[in-house]
C-alpha cells in the first residue's frame, strides 16, 4: 500500500523588505511600515479602507495576501486630517 505524500509549497523564512516604493505587502509589511497587526489589517479589509489580494490557488484552502500599501497610507492620512494634524 502506497500514500501518496501531499504537496507543499516550499515555505521559506519570513524576511521583509519594504521602501517607498512598495505597492503590496503581506501584514509582516503593514507591521514594518505603519504599526497595524493582522487582524487590524483584515478589519480595515472587511470595512474596505484597506485594498488587497489574495494569492490563492483554485481548491487551495490557503493562500498568501497581499496589502495595497498606498490604501493604508491614505487611510493613515486620512485618520490624521480628521483628528485635525497635518500632512
Amino acid at each position: 500500500m502506497t500514500t501518496k505524500a501531499a504537496k507543499r509549497k516550499p515555505r521559506g523564512p519570513v524576511v521583509v523588505s519594504v521602501g517607498p516604493e512598495t505597492e503590496y505587502t503581506d501584514f509582516h509589511g503593514l507591521l514594518k511600515l505603519f504599526g497595524i497587526r493582522r487582524s487590524t489589517a483584515y478589519h480595515l479589509v472587511e470595512e474596505g479602507v484597506l485594498k488587497s489580494i489574495s494569492l490563492k490557488h483554485g481548491e487551495e484552502k490557503r493562500g498568501k495576501r497581499l496589502f495595497h500599501v498606498p490604501t493604508a497610507r491614505q487611510y493613515l492620512n486620512s485618520r490624521l486630517l480628521a483628528q485635525g494634524g497635518s500632512e
